[in-house]
């Protein structure tokens, strides 16, 4: 190996951590940052490893395959220019081989405490927005106001997840168990300050997957336990948290009255699934395309529900995917979270919690947006997916399994 490839091998993981940090601060740094990390892959020659390491892990196969059905998927597109477009943005995705083959398991903690440490940034600033300490500009509704509610509580429940398993998991020495604890209860007071109803789903999930993790090899009675108190913390959360309470109330009534004609979050939302399920039904065996959605969608709209506005996402992951490709799309996208849930139990070690709660994760966030498309989610999962799905050397694992620390 050159001195130029050493270089841009040693580089790799630090700019990975990078990366992580700036996930859900900046999208321009974000996107600087992997197209760097794809000139050093490049740069670092090996290349033909790389190849080998990529098509041997079952995972990356599956995101291939995804990715490819995009492309053959312009075979019977009648708009290629949209097709194209939705192609290239499938690059979020395509970063995962490109990780997985420069992501190291001794730096696996630096990862996940480098995105924490962000989400942790963004959360105090909320509190910021939340106290009237920081103004927001003119216009603004959200305190997340510069990271879009839509990602910023997915990932602000995904980070409570990664610092839980940790106090429950992971050895800590007693300082920095405070500290951690003090961390998780912060994010969890801001995850109820904040508007992202899909956060909000997820975070109650997540702490639904943790007790089974717990407490099912230690105490049978217990988990029963805390699950039947689980919905009186729900109920409690209601009646403290103004902001839950009224994106609750306000998503049932906008779903009570989706058929009024009016335009609301919950009623676009809904139309948007009724309507795609009837393209989906003419189109269930290969799909519509990779490019015409968005006028297959106008013209059921048109005839179903004028008074609403078209769109070229139904904001459900399911639903695109299989309204694009058929039943292929469907089975593609549920082998890609198959395979992370095989890898999980092939891989035993101390992030299992993590790998297993991961697909967990998507696969509940996704049923209110297309999550693999947006652009922080599409990197968070190319990220995440390297390092927890990698199959590492067996001392390493071993090693690892022993003795790091997730964060």
């Amino acid at each position: 190996m050159n001195s130029l490839a050493q270089k841009a091998t040693a580089a790799s993981s630090p700019l990975i951590v990078l990366f992580a940090f700036a996930l859900p601060l900046s999208t321009s740094v974000t996107s600087i940052l992997a197209i760097l990390l794809i000139l050093i892959w490049i740069a670092g020659c090996n290349l033909r490893e790389k190849f080998t390491e990529i098509f041997n892990n079952p995972l990356a196969i599956a995101v291939l395959v995804y990715i490819g059905l995009h492309a053959i998927g312009l075979l019977w597109s009648e708009d290629l220019d949209w097709g194209t477009d939705l192609l290239l943005k499938q690059w979020k995705l395509l970063l995962f081989p490109v990780f997985l083959t420069l992501v190291k398991k001794n730096h696996t903690k630096y990862y996940l405490t480098a995105f924490v440490a962000a989400i942790v940034i963004l959360a105090g600033k909320a509190y910021l927005v939340w106290l009237g300490m920081l103004t927001l500009s003119p216009g603004s509704t959200f305190t997340t106001e510069g990271t879009s509610h839509v990602v910023y509580n997915p990932m602000l429940a995904l980070a409570i997840y990664v610092i839980l398993q940790n106090l429950l998991f992971g050895k800590n020495r007693p300082l920095i168990k405070t500290l951690k604890a003090f961390v998780f209860l912060f994010l969890v007071c801001n995850m109820f300050i904040t508007v992202g109803r899909t956060g909000h789903v997820v975070f109650f999930v997540l702490l639904v997957v943790t007790l089974f993790q717990y407490f099912q090899t230690r105490s049978k009675k217990m988990l029963v336990m805390a699950l039947i108190l689980l919905p009186l913390l729900v109920v409690a959360i209601y009646q403290i948290s103004p902001t839950f309470k009224t994106r609750i109330t306000t998503a049932i009534t906008e779903v009570q009255n989706f058929r009024s004609g009016e335009i609301t979050s919950m009623g676009c939302r809904l139309w948007f699934c009724t309507n795609t399920l009837e393209l989906l039904q003419k189109n269930w065996l290969i799909g519509i395309g990779t490019g015409d959605f968005p006028t297959e969608y106008a013209k059921i709209n048109q005839s179903r529900s004028p008074g609403m506005p078209n769109t070229d996402n139904p904001h459900n992951q399911y639903l695109l995917v299989s309204s694009l490709f058929g039943l292929s799309g469907l089975l593609s996208l549920f082998a890609i979270f198959i395979s992370q849930l095989v890898l999980a139990v092939r891989i035993n070690d101390s992030l299992t919690p993590l790998r297993l709660a991961f697909p967990i994760f998507f696969l509940v966030i996704m049923l209110s947006e297309s999550y693999l498309q947006v652009y922080e989610t599409g990197f968070l999962f190319s990220l995440f997916s390297s390092f927890l799905y990698k199959y590492f050397d067996e001392e390493k694992q071993l090693s690892a399994s022993s003795s790091v620390n997730p964060i």
